[in-house]
């Protein structure tokens, strides 16, 4: 697992494509409490583990090596013999917040990219059109895209399934995320982001991209064992 430490330097401003940078962070930081004794993001799916099909995704729609938050150095090592190759910066969480937000506290610290596209690494169906679907709504700025309506700056790019934010698997402008982290605590849910923000939320429906199944997430051994009959190519 190759490390980019540099990379907060190299990658601010717009990308090669003439829209802004983005800078993917896979969040694996969890316990898996819920998935028994096992490591939830070495299961595998379709026979990859988890957390290499979250980071085959977000490094293919994504710009420079994912940053991979984890909780401890054994973990960064354990996730990193199955990632072999792959170009990933692992980043520890911030220890001052609790679960996902510690996860995106330590990515902001990691990068300049403008934006931060966030998954966690229990949705195995994430894919680079999911994420395309997002990034479509965005500028650097912040300010809408060209031919959007809303008028108003955007900190976030958020879809909806069945009435419910997703917010890990969300676009971020990275300095606004800067400054909501810093009103949180250890112990504030993920939720309360989104409350600190100016969100837009994207209907799953709305857009010509998988997102219900793209933010389909993995807690428990039943829940992967459900995918796996539903698509069962293991």
């Amino acid at each position: 697992m190759n490390s980019h430490k540099s990379e907060a330097v190299r990658d601010e401003g717009m990308s090669d494509r003439d829209r802004p940078r983005v800078r993917g962070v896979v969040l694996a930081g969890g316990r898996s409490t819920r998935f028994g004794d096992a490591d939830k993001a070495l299961a595998t799916f379709e026979g990859r583990p988890l957390v290499v099909r979250a980071v085959d995704a977000v490094a293919a729609a994504t710009e420079g090596p994912p940053l991979l938050s984890v909780a401890t150095d054994a973990q960064a090592e354990r996730l990193g013999d199955v990632l072999g190759d792959r170009p990933v910066e692992p980043v520890r969480d911030d220890p001052s917040l609790s679960g996902p937000l510690a996860g995106l506290s330590a990515a902001v610290a990691a990068t300049g990219a403008p934006w931060l596209f966030a998954c966690a690494c229990d949705m195995p169906l994430v894919s680079p059109e999911s994420v395309e679907a997002l990034r479509a709504r965005i500028t650097e700025s912040g300010a809408p895209a060209p031919g959007d309506t809303r008028g108003e700056r955007v900190d976030a790019v958020v879809p909806v399934v069945d009435g419910c934010d997703q917010p890990l698997h969300a676009l971020y402008r990275r300095a606004a995320l800067d400054d909501a982290l810093g009103d949180l605590a250890a112990g504030d849910a993920l939720m309360g982001l989104l409350d600190e923000l100016s969100v837009e939320r994207v209907a799953a429906d709305a857009v010509d991209a998988p997102l219900a199944e793209a933010t389909t997430n993995v807690n428990t051994r039943g829940d992967l064992a459900a995918l796996r009959e539903r698509d069962p190519r293991e």
